[in-house]
């Protein structure tokens, strides 16, 4: 029997074992956290429960399951799920419950809540009538011809082959493309912006066109796709008692070895008899016991988050597969998305689906959570006073580092309302404070907020955020916990000769330390800028300071540094400084040649990640599902095992548009840029039969 040692235990870690361990191959897991899930996981609030009560559930962040998800999904069915209060054994997937609605919310005064159906074109004119429909008021900030224009670049999407959009569009940012710095603020908070930083953590500033257009027409043809009973869905309770743990006791029921607070410390090699590099084993700490350990197996995946693995590339892991060096570039390819729950005194409903805060400074979104966990009554939680959750996300921290230049920069706008700071350098209390003031100010009913101070019970920071760093400073035991648990030996070891100096270093005393030139050491250090261990950080301009005419609108959303931008210093010991054990990986632009297979170049070693080549292609469940079943798949073909491969799905495009995508890609081939229009004209002829084609794919997927 093939052994397969899975190093990560999230939702490809866990993907690439139910895989696996259905076709016959032993199977050892190896977990950083001593819960399992990665940053899908429910946690239960320290110090929360009463007696006879439950610990109120908290989370990284919400979850949520766009129609378009099926491979996550489609491993969810095969997952047994046993209620709490008994009775027929059902499928995790039937904890999915679907959301009806979906809001829209602005701070402005006059600014009202704008509910939208979550679920329904054939034409450009039939997508500006369904904007119009859908966007109501919301537009009404908008100058003339915007709307127009939006939905032309949404055409442009929608009839653009698959070859231009990774080929072309991959190396334009989403802000280039809708032309976003000439069209008025209303236009950028709510087409720019959107859904995209609120719903995938990325920046419109710098994201590709490719991944946030295909993300977006995908959300959007949920919601007009007639056959969707929503575009979006939900977990009916917190997701470990639904999911998580139902996932991880099926797993161990067949066989899978599943260890907690482990972490990996180096990826050792050998070579073979030929000279090939190949994996020869790991070595693990329990970090209960501070025992290391030598882990050996026949074939190794790596699950792990790509600034965690970053730090593991060594330079015998590059020679066996070059390519590896990418990864060290995509560990500052990153954002922060953490969450934050209120208990409320009483239930808040808001609407029964995501509210979007399309103007916030901190692009919030947030869910209602209590109206779809029949199943687990509020009441049973905390100290049984609580009658309502909303789970909040801000997505927008202050700050980001391109990874196409390396420079780190501010984001401007993202002073609070309450609290003129970006979310970055607030502590937790003030944290609260902000996301609940944008809250408050953003739901409204009439001209009337919906919540009020007095519905607030209790709260809960994302434990990722840790903020204590001026007692880390005097504190080596809890300092090396929280290192422990956010970075790899190369950034600790490289963090902490940085805090011992206790000064500012230059870019060049970096590159003298670890031995590399100026480019290897600026990649190695903005690793920690990128989770808040080193600075400085910048910060945005002062809201009242921002130049709002349409020529200077850049103004409004980053700026770089000066001269001081290659000084680096600890901000352990900073009382403003928030450090991120968990941040999200984003697709910025032409960073798709960065990205790997699940397939290496060693032969016993695989990836299984959300930075992995997915159709997907964004940091989510569903990209990190379909990650570990390409590397499954690819261990099938490597050890030639007599099992069915895993399926993977291509992302699903409307069928009306089938034409012209086909007519697209022979201009692109062509070197032809895009028009839209279906020429020669006898393609048209072939229209009922690609249709028919697809329908027949699609009904068969």
């Amino acid at each position: 029997m093939v052994k397969v040692v899975i190093l990560g235990g999230g939702i490809a870690g866990m993907s690439a074992a139910h895989e696996l361990v259905e076709r016959g191959f032993a199977v050892e897991v190896y977990e950083l956290k001593s819960i399992a899930g990665g940053k899908a996981r429910s946690i239960k609030v320290p110090n929360s429960a009463a007696p006879g009560k439950q610990p109120l559930p908290g989370e990284h962040g919400f979850r949520f399951f766009p129609s378009f998800y099926r491979h996550v999904t489609d491993t969810m069915k095969r997952i047994p799920y046993q209620p709490p209060q008994g009775g027929k054994v059902r499928r995790v997937f039937d904890n999915l419950v679907d959301t009806t609605r979906l809001a829209l919310a602005q701070y402005e005064d006059h600014k009202n809540l704008i509910i939208l159906p979550d679920r329904f074109p054939q034409s450009l004119g039939d997508l500006i009538l369904i904007f119009q429909a859908l966007l109501q008021g919301a537009t009404a900030d908008l100058l003339p011809g915007e709307l127009e224009f939006f939905a032309e670049r949404v055409f442009q999407l929608l009839t653009s082959c698959p070859e231009r959009r990774l080929g072309e569009y991959e190396k334009i940012g989403w802000w280039d493309y809708l032309d976003a710095q000439n069209k008025s603020i209303a236009y950028q908070n709510l087409l720019a912006r959107g859904l995209t930083t609120s719903l995938v953590a990325s920046r419109a500033e710098l994201a590709s066109t490719k991944t946030m257009g295909d993300i977006f027409l995908q959300l959007l043809l949920g919601i007009v796709d007639p056959s969707n009973s929503s575009a979006d869905r939900v977990l009916n309770g917190p997701t470990n008692d639904v999911w998580i743990d139902p996932w991880l006791k099926y797993l161990k029921t067949r066989g899978v070895e599943y260890h907690f607070s482990s972490r990996l410390r180096s990826i050792q090699t050998e070579r073979d008899a030929q000279g090939n590099t190949k994996i020869s084993g790991a070595i693990v700490t329990d970090l209960e016991t501070k025992v290391d350990r030598f882990v050996t197996g026949d074939v190794y995946i790596a699950a792990l988050p790509a600034e965690i693995i970053a730090g593991l590339i060594s330079d015998d892991l590059i020679q066996g597969d070059p390519t590896f060096a990418n990864l060290k570039r995509l560990a500052t390819s990153t954002a922060w998305m953490n969450g934050i729950q209120y208990y409320l005194n009483r239930d808040v409903p808001v609407t029964h689906g995501h509210v979007l805060y399309v103007d916030s400074p901190w692009a919030l979104t947030s869910i209602s959570q209590t109206k779809f966990w029949p199943e687990f009554p509020v009441e049973q939680f905390g100290d049984g006073q609580v009658r309502g959750i909303i789970s909040a996300i801000p997505s927008n921290w202050g700050y980001f580092i391109n990874p196409n230049t390396d420079e780190v920069g501010a984001i401007n706008g993202t002073l609070g309302l309450k609290i003129p700071k970006p979310a970055q350098i607030c502590n937790p209390e003030e944290i609260k404070e902000e996301v609940w003031e944008q809250m408050k100010r953003s739901l409204k009913e009439k001209g009337k907020p919906l919540l009020k101070d007095e519905d607030l019970h209790s709260w809960f920071l994302d434990p990722d955020i840790v903020h204590n760093c001026c007692d880390l400073a005097t504190d080596p035991e809890k300092l090396d916990e929280v290192l422990n648990g956010a970075l790899p030996d190369f950034f600790k070891d490289l963090f902490l000769w940085i805090h011992h100096q206790n000064r500012e270093v230059t870019l060049e005393e970096i590159a003298d330390h670890l031995d590399v030139d100026q480019s290897q050491a600026r990649l190695a250090v903005n690793a920690l800028v990128a989770k808040g261990f080193v600075g400085p950080i910048p910060l945005p301009v002062p809201n009242e300071k921002l130049h709002l005419e349409s020529s200077q609108l850049s103004q409004r959303f980053h700026e770089r540094l000066g001269r001081e931008r290659l000084l680096y210093k600890s901000r352990i010991g900073d009382p403003n400084a928030n450090v991120n054990g968990e941040p999200l990986l984003v697709n910025l632009v032409n960073t798709w040649v960065l990205r790997p297979e699940a397939h290496t170049k060693i032969p016993n070693f695989f990836l299984a990640s959300d930075y992995v080549r997915t159709n997907t292609d964004l940091a989510t469940m569903e990209g990190a599902n379909e990650a570990a079943r390409r590397a499954v798949n690819a261990i099938i073909d490597a050890y030639q095992v007599k099992a069915p491969y895993c399926k993977v799905w291509e992302l699903r495009e409307p069928i009306v548009f089938a034409v012209r995508r086909w007519s697209d890609y022979l201009r692109y081939k062509r070197g032809l840029p895009w028009n839209g229009k279906v020429s020669p004209w006898y393609l048209r002829l072939f229209f009922p039969f690609i249709a028919l084609w697809q329908l027949i794919n699609r009904w068969f997927s």
